[in-house]
């Protein structure tokens, strides 16, 4: 029984050590970010907002098609991500392009073909920021989240299991993480508002 215990600690520690090195990087990531979104009154990632005007031609305005359009002002604005929002009605056409810590909205007026662009960047921390949130980041990032989501349950658990094989630290070890749980607890149920 000894030796099972063992090889099931030495395996425990093994993935914990390198689990761990692995969501590293997106763990500090997160723990980071989640200050500033936390501390967003310290102006790190207030909106700067440029505005233009642009003029679309009246074939792509009289009959829109979202593909061409969204083709056409990717184009003539530099932009490389597809649109995120669309709207058309019947007095215009507005199409939302963003990205983590940018966004451009286009509003284009039907009747003269006349666009309105309002371009907003919130700077690196405003990127990192929409990225801790998974905020208009793609598919593979909303996976990257989850990963390292995975990374940090692996790497707890295994952490305990560790924990218990050091019999020396056992104890002192499940009681800080105990009274962590616990100040946790008594935070939530006495100073956050229900």
């Amino acid at each position: 029984m000894r030796h099972v215990v063992r090889v099931i600690a030495h395996w425990a520690l093994l993935t914990h050590i390198y689990v761990s090195m692995a969501g590293f990087t997106l763990a500090l990531l997160f723990a980071v970010t989640g200050l500033t979104l936390n501390h967003g009154d310290f102006g790190w990632s207030d909106p700067q907002v440029t505005k233009s005007e642009i003029t679309v031609d009246k074939t792509l305005v009289d009959n829109p098609d979202q593909a061409t359009l969204d083709a056409w002002l990717r184009a003539k604005l530099r932009l490389t991500s597809p649109s995120t929002d669309y709207h058309d009605d019947p007095d215009q056409i507005q199409i939302t392009f963003a990205v983590p810590g940018g966004r451009t909205v286009v509003n284009i007026n039907r009747a003269d073909g006349r666009a309105d662009v309002e371009k907003e960047s919130r700077g690196i921390v405003g990127k990192l920021n929409d990225l801790h949130k998974g905020l208009d980041s793609g598919k593979v990032w909303f996976w990257t989240i989850d990963v390292a989501g995975v990374f940090l349950v692996v790497s707890s658990l295994t952490g305990m299991v560790t924990l218990i094989a050091l019999r020396a630290r056992r104890y002192t070890g499940f009681t800080i993480g105990i009274l962590g749980i616990l100040t946790v607890l008594a935070i939530y149920l006495l100073c956050v508002p229900k």
